[in-house]
């Protein structure tokens, strides 16, 4: 697309976050605006609609197309218009009322989109809470204390993985939790859902000792009525908790998921699922030999299936602590 009659912006966005013309912002707008400056301005050269000064008319393409291209909470679409249009007051932008129209149009579509995810988001930012409240007293401990900074961030990564695949993916509260839910996550989805970069043996050698200050912190508070049962279940899982992790195996199941979504195949059909993985093995038989043999321990017999909350969201909150 052609560039704007005026070729360079007469604010970056960089310019635009300063103390001045944030504290004009909601709290909600003041938190999410560099991600949307950033991401908006990405989503504009993503979708190849010109450099320098907006005109309406790539505001309506620019915002029509930003979520299909990042993942955010429905608070932050919320903001979106809000900072826009304090961004293009700001810089006194050619054509701004032009703009400022196009904003008001772009902005139910961008609300109503991720209305649905609203009652999904305030629980999760509940559990995010509630596991925050976890941390803060299990960092008192000694034994928690004294880890590097790089194993603390391992340990909050395993407990917030942990909490939050019984609590929102499962639906269990702690005094619910048991051997058969913990076991079926912790050889589950855990490892799956971790970011590559935790998939590490220094992330799983500490699994044993977060889940068992996570178990006897929740003990404490009287919230884990299966306490013992859970801290026994650690010890006898010991060996398998900290080597768990099987790149080769991971890579797999990546593979044999990507070959099931070309294939069409609903993941929510365990039938359908079953018979395409079958299928799968019978046409790579050595692969498949070559992998079971590895590690014995990690066989599963169809993919983890995805939960309803976002990888990307729990990154970001687990990171800003």
């Amino acid at each position: 697309m052609e560039e704007t009659e005026a070729t360079t912006e007469l604010m970056t966005p960089t310019a635009f976050l300063t103390p001045g013309n944030l504290a004009r912002l909601s709290a909600n707008q003041q938190k999410y605006a560099t991600d949307i400056l950033n991401d908006v301005t990405q989503a504009r050269q993503t979708v190849n609609l010109g450099t320098g000064a907006w005109c309406a008319q790539q505001v309506i393409g620019t915002l029509a197309a930003l979520p299909t291209l990042v993942d955010r909470p429905h608070v932050y679409y919320v903001a979106v218009v809000p900072v826009l249009t304090a961004y293009f007051k700001a810089q006194a932008a050619p054509h701004l009322t032009e703009l400022l129209t196009a904003l008001k149009q772009a902005r139910p579509a961008l609300v109503e989109k991720h209305a649905e995810t609203d009652d999904e988001q305030e629980a999760y930012e509940g559990v995010v809470t509630l596991v925050e409240q976890w941390l803060q007293a299990m960092e008192t401990q000694p034994e928690v204390t004294n880890l590097s900074a790089q194993d603390r961030q391992y340990f909050v990564t395993i407990v917030h993985t942990t909490a939050e695949l019984m609590i929102t993916g499962k639906r269990c509260q702690p005094v619910d939790w048991d051997v058969a839910g913990i076991s079926s996550i912790m050889f589950g989805p855990f490892t799956h859902l971790l970011d590559k970069a935790d998939r590490v043996p220094a992330l799983f050698n500490l699994i044993p000792f977060a889940l068992t200050t996570l178990f006897r912190y929740l003990a404490t508070q009287h919230q884990l009525t299966q306490a013992q049962a859970l801290l026994a279940w650690v010890t006898k899982n010991h060996t398998a908790l900290v080597t768990m992790y099987n790149p080769q195996l991971e890579s797999f199941y990546e593979e044999l998921a990507s070959a099931m979504r070309r294939a069409g195949i609903d993941t929510n059909d365990h039938a359908a699922v079953d018979k395409f993985t079958r299928d799968y093995l019978n046409a790579h038989p050595a692969e498949g030999r070559s992998l079971f043999t590895t590690d014995r321990q990690l066989t599963k017999k169809h993919p983890a299936k995805q939960l309803k909350y976002s990888r990307k969201r729990r990154r970001n909150r687990r990171k800003k602590r």
